[in-house]
């Protein structure tokens, strides 16, 4: 999952990124409200799939495949599914198991659980490191996508903790060739899932 940050040439930067291998792009802004939206993203983005952190309006705006929402949030992830379609992705972010846990129970479709290593967009949060990864993991039965830090080369720590893939920013965000960068996590990907296929063998 590549997680997005308002950016000039943003839908270049998506477009070459799923090109290199990412499997969902998760459009974050903060402040979507005071500039325009980016109009190209979802043919950027395209096939992968689209998720919104942002409210109702903007991410129908947007055309997107689902929201994802803070931990925090008030909106339910029923009330963000409906605000699209039946079929939308909703998921939600965790920085405890318990929070994960209440995820699950409301329907999330998948938990991004952070943050895991040292993280250069967020410095002033303590690395929660791969023993919270696993422990989120093994409370769970959704996807759980580790976010933080999550250079290609801790990518197969990430998976043998249990993690079913990773959330990338700054790596490939601003990366001076981003496809190359996607490219890096997808063979890093690829191969930890082959390895871990390879052990569960009977």
């Amino acid at each position: 999952m590549l997680v997005t940050e308002p950016h000039p040439h943003l839908e270049i930067i998506v477009s070459q990124a799923v090109m290199g291998g990412v499997d969902i792009v998760q459009w974050r802004d903060k402040d979507a409200g005071a500039r325009p939206l980016p109009s190209m993203l979802r043919q950027a983005a395209w096939p992968a799939l689209l998720i919104a952190n942002a409210p109702a309006e903007i991410a129908a705006r947007l055309g997107v495949d689902g929201r994802h929402l803070p931990e925090q949030s008030a909106v339910t992830v029923a009330e963000a599914r409906e605000a699209l379609c039946p079929s939308a992705r909703v998921g939600r972010s965790a920085h405890s198991i318990a929070a994960a846990v209440a995820a699950q129970a409301e329907g999330a479709d998948y938990v991004i659980a952070g943050t895991i290593f040292a993280s250069r967009s967020h410095p002033e949060i303590a690395p929660a490191g791969l023993e919270f990864l696993r422990e989120v993991c093994e409370a769970v039965s959704i996807p759980v996508i580790a976010i933080g830090g999550v250079l290609s080369e801790r990518v197969a720590d990430c998976l043998g903790a249990g993690a079913a893939g990773v959330a990338v920013l700054s790596p490939i965000l601003l990366a001076a060739d981003p496809c190359a960068a996607a490219t890096e996590y997808r063979l890093a990907l690829d191969q930890a899932l082959e390895r871990l296929r390879q052990e569960w063998k009977p």
